[in-house]
Formats: structure tokens, C-alpha cells, sequence
């Protein structure tokens, strides 16, 4: 008797294939692992290996020939290597090979002293270009490893959640099944999961007894036996009669509340700047500025299409951090230059955490209760060098904190002579409890330089409020 194949799924067919994927990209990225001691001979290529080569290549072309060979590289050979070593040690930090770096004795004694440099100078640009081309590959190298890591990210995170979490099972399901008939509704299925922010998940499989009934029953069923408050994923206000199978995400600890306020440099019409605030999934409020480079149009096109992209790889459910690395890596392969800095700051509504992301903008601020945090700029905007890095910070936020994040023609006062204030100060004096009022106050708090606005000038503002339970609320 033939035994029947085993038919799955869709559910079950799409988690397989992730997991295929998942396993492949895992096998790609231990291909693509740097070997061990590479970063460390990169930095060494020059004084080691290349300082062995010029001196080699300078002896047997240039020094052989000359009448003093003997003298420099038997009786004085200490003092020759010493004066090679000198003389690339100073090339190395100019860039090039220059006549005046040999020191003065040296000079006198060589007798081929200008061959001797030429030479010396065309060995450095070769192996200078050498270097710097093997750099751009090793950090192309690594901006590939970096997508495809975040892709692997993704898919893992995709076949987590459709194979993920449990069984409503024991007492928990009869606890759930009890409060449910109370309130008019008959539990078939029910299965649950925790999300990696340790949200609760509960996919749930009901009826309703009599017609269709508002979903504020089934919250108040599954608030009852988690004590925690939750939401329909779907949005839905009502459970229809039938069988229905309904999503349920645990509601975050807190809230954010957003506030803007911005103006153009004096004489244009559109703002260079482009900001942006959204919440996915009700699990992470993010924050974004960039700035583009110069003012007008073209400034406000290339921050724009930055925010476009970075807000639709973290609409797909790519992690910020990664998400930034690919948008790297993919203006890094633009023919046209384009610069446009960005900072994120990325809200965990479920423990009031954030995540400062920052390419290349200026400092933000974060207003504890008694106490004004400056977090500055590093690093260069997304799509300048292969090998740059990126700063992330992480801080934790409390009820009333507030983010504000500035564009850099906020700052320009601090460096006009004669200015003692800074934007800690100015933060400090605001007392509105508003967002936006907070934004409004700090724009016009700043003080305008004698010569008008030179830049444009944004500031954004995040105020976190803790979640209170019904009937005390904010």
C-alpha cells in the first residue's frame, strides 16, 4: 500500500522555503567572514611589507650604481634604513613623496639624490593606489556582507513568525475559554507568542453566540486573564457572526507625541530639510531628519528620497541598523554625488528604550526631568566612503522625556563671537508640556544671526508618556 504524500499548507509551504532561504544566506555570510588578522595587515601593508619593497626595488635600481653604495648600506646601513623609514613615514601622512622630507644630511651625502627620489616617489604612488583600491574593495566587501546579513535578518524574523509561539493549552485556555462565554463568544482556537520586544501575540479562532458582537468583549477577555491591555492587530471594532480568526497585539507601556516646527533659509521658498514621524505596529515610534546638502530644491529632493527609502525598508520589517547599511551600500554606487544626512531615532513602545541612529547630522537633545543631554554628531551622511561606520547610541526615556532633534541651522548661534549660551540652556528655560508648542518655543528661543538666517533651520520633538491604566490616564 503507498503511503500518501503529505500535503501542507500555504502557512506551512512558506515557512519551509524561509527556512531554506534563511539556511542558504547563513552558509553565504560564514563564505563572506573576514579572515582572521586581516584588518590588522591592511593597516600594516605600508610600513611592513610595502617599506620592504620600495627598499629593495631603491637598491637594486638607484643605489647599486653609485659610487657610496657600500658606505650607505654596509658601514651606514642602521642610518640609511632609518632615513628610508623617515622619509615614508611622512609620505604616508601627506599622501605623496616630496624632496623636502629627507633630512638635510641626507641630501648632502646621496649622491643620486634626485634619482633616488624620483624612484621613491613613483614606488609610494603605486603602492599608495594599490592600498587605497584594496581598501574600497574590503569596504565594498563588507557593505555586501551587510545587506546580506540584514536579508537574513528578514527572513529569519518572517519564519519565526509563522512558525512561532504555542498552543493555548491546560488552564490558560480554559481560563480564556470561561472569561470569552461570559462576555458572549466561544473559543475554537487560540495560540500565542511572545515578539522580540517581549510583546504578547495571541492569534485567536472564535464565534459569537448570538449575532455580532463589539470586539471590546474579547479585550476585555484576554486583559482579564494576561493583565496587560491589548488591541485588535486588524483594527477591527466588531467580531461578525460565524467563524473568524482574529489577531491581538499586547498595547506598549508607552506613547509618543510628536511636534514640529521649521523655516527656510531667508530667501527660499522650500526647506532643504525633510523630517518624518511614524509608528509601526503601534510597537516602535521613529523619528527622522535629514538634511540635504546646500538649500532649495535639489537639497530637499535628495533628503527626501533618503526618508523614502529608509521608511520603506523599515515598512518591510528590515531592522534600522541594517536598514541604514543597505541604503549605504547602494549610494555608494551612485554615479551622480548626492549628500543628504540622516538621524534616527527609533522609540520601543513596549520598554521606553531608544535607539539614536546618526550619519552625519547634528547633535540631539534628550530633556530628562531635571536635566538637558546633548548626544553629538559623528561620522559622515550615508554613501561618502566604503569603510565608514556609523553611530548608535541607546538611552532609556521616562515618563515626560522629550527628543528633540535638530537640523544644523539651529546651531549656527553657538558659534557667533561673543555667544555664551548654548541649546542646553535654551532647552532648559521652555516649560511647555506640548510637543508642538515645545518646537514652536525653541524656534523662536534661538537667536537669529546679525546677517538674517543663513540655513534652514528644523526642529523636531518627541514627548514619551507612560501608559496609565484606565480611568487615571493622561
Amino acid at each position: 500500500m503507498r503511503s500518501k504524500k503529505k500535503e501542507l499548507s500555504p502557512e506551512s509551504e512558506a515557512a519551509r522555503r524561509l527556512q531554506l532561504f534563511e539556511e542558504a544566506l547563513r552558509e553565504m555570510l560564514r563564505l563572506l567572514e573576514p579572515a582572521t588578522g586581516e584588518m590588522r595587515e591592511e593597516r600594516d601593508m605600508l610600513s611592513r611589507r610595502g617599506t620592504e619593497f620600495i627598499y629593495r626595488t631603491l637598491t637594486e635600481d638607484v643605489c647599486r650604481q653609485c659610487p657610496k653604495y657600500r658606505e650607505c648600506f654596509e658601514k651606514r646601513r642602521e642610518k640609511t634604513l632609518e632615513e628610508i623609514a623617515s622619509i615614508l613615514e611622512r609620505a604616508e601622512a601627506k599622501a605623496r613623496v616630496d624632496g623636502r622630507m629627507a633630512s638635510e644630511v641626507f641630501r648632502k651625502r646621496c649622491v643620486f639624490f634626485q634619482p633616488f627620489m624620483e624612484e621613491m616617489s613613483w614606488l609610494f604612488r603605486m603602492l599608495y593606489q594599490d592600498r587605497r583600491w584594496e581598501k574600497r574593495v574590503k569596504g565594498l566587501h563588507q557593505v555586501m556582507r551587510a545587506q546580506m546579513l540584514s536579508q537574513y535578518l528578514l527572513m529569519r524574523e518572517c519564519h519565526r513568525l509563522l512558525s512561532a509561539g504555542k498552543e493555548l493549552e491546560g488552564a490558560a485556555r480554559r481560563k480564556l475559554q470561561s472569561a470569552l462565554l461570559r462576555r458572549g463568544f466561544y473559543l475554537l482556537e487560540g495560540r500565542e507568542y511572545k515578539d522580540e520586544g517581549g510583546m504578547i501575540n495571541v492569534t485567536l479562532t472564535l464565534g459569537s453566540l448570538a449575532g455580532s458582537r463589539r470586539m471590546d468583549g474579547v479585550l476585555q477577555a484576554l486583559q482579564r486573564c494576561y493583565g496587560r491591555s491589548f488591541r485588535s492587530a486588524g483594527g477591527e471594532t466588531w467580531v461578525r457572526s460565524g467563524r473568524r480568526t482574529l489577531s491581538f497585539v499586547e498595547e506598549g507601556g508607552f506613547q509618543v507625541i510628536f511636534g514640529v516646527c521649521r523655516r527656510s533659509k531667508a530667501g527660499e521658498t522650500v526647506c532643504g530639510d525633510t523630517f518624518s514621524f511614524e509608528a509601526y505596529d503601534r510597537k516602535r515610534a521613529v523619528m527622522l531628519l535629514s538634511d540635504g546638502m546646500g538649500v532649495g530644491e535639489e537639497a530637499s529632493r535628495d533628503s527626501r528620497r533618503l526618508i523614502e527609502a529608509f521608511e520603506a525598508l523599515l515598512e518591510a520589517g528590515v531592522h534600522e541598523e541594517y536598514a541604514l547599511e543597505i541604503l549605504h551600500g547602494a549610494l555608494l554606487q551612485k554615479e551622480k554625488e548626492s549628500c543628504a544626512t540622516l538621524d534616527a531615532a527609533v522609540i520601543s513602545l513596549q520598554t521606553g528604550t531608544v535607539r539614536l541612529l546618526k550619519a552625519g547630522g547634528t547633535a540631539t537633545f534628550i530633556r530628562h526631568q531635571n536635566a538637558v543631554e546633548r548626544i553629538g554628531p559623528s561620522g559622515l551622511p550615508p554613501g561618502c566612503l566604503p569603510e565608514q561606520g556609523f553611530d548608535i547610541r541607546s538611552r532609556k526615556l521616562y515618563d515626560g522625556d522629550m527628543i528633540i532633534m535638530l537640523s544644523d541651522g539651529m546651531l549656527d548661534f553657538e558659534a557667533a563671537p561673543g555667544q555664551e549660551a548654548r541649546m542646553e540652556d535654551l532647552i532648559r528655560q521652555i516649560r511647555a508640556g506640548s510637543a508642538q508648542r515645545f518646537a514652536e518655543e525653541l524656534m523662536r528661543a534661538v537667536p537669529v544671526p546679525a546677517g538674517g538666517r543663513d540655513d534652514d533651520c528644523t526642529v523636531l520633538v518627541a514627548a514619551v508618556w507612560e501608559r496609565k491604566p484606565m480611568g487615571t490616564g493622561r
